[in-house]
């Protein structure tokens, strides 16, 4: 099954968070009280989100978590990667792919080009789309409406 992690989806809740708070510094207790989630889980979290330069984090006893770039500015693709690395539907989907039939197998490129596809479509996809469902629904409509393949699947 293709699944984002649940950290990945953790990290998409708490950036929405972040997102709502404009420049408002968060700490983790602030962020487990709004999200539900666990403190420990928060760190875990937010390690990763500073990690990869989602989120700026300020250490000390006023210290906490803000968003690094405006939601408009973050895509989808760059928090699913901060969490679960490079995005690959199959081994000869990586750089550095280590499938023992890549020579032989005459689908390698094709996945190759659907793997494209998805990144393509998960960078356009921005933090502040997500979190506006009417958003999401006329993107998805409109990809429809752009590809004859996809209208054939959703029948």
């Amino acid at each position: 099954m293709l699944k984002i992690s649940k950290l990945t989806d953790y990290g998409v809740l708490v950036l929405s968070h972040l997102a709502a708070q404009g420049g408002t510094q968060q700490s983790v207790d602030d962020l487990a009280g709004a999200t539900g989630l666990a403190a420990t889980t928060i760190r875990k979290v937010m390690k990763a989100l500073a990690d990869s330069g989602l989120v700026i984090t300020r250490r000390g006893v006023k210290g906490g978590y803000r968003i690094a770039r405006p939601p408009s500015q973050i895509s989808l693709r760059d928090v699913v990667e901060a969490f679960d690395g490079p995005i690959a539907l199959t081994e000869c989907s990586t750089e550095t792919s280590a499938c023992d039939i890549t020579d032989t197998c005459n689908l390698s490129d094709s996945w190759g080009g659907i793997n494209q596809l998805i990144l393509q479509m998960m960078s356009r996809i921005s933090l502040e789309e997500v979190r506006n469902p009417n958003v999401v629904d006329k993107l998805y409509r409109q990809m429809v409406q752009q590809s004859p393949m996809i209208q054939l699947v959703n029948l």
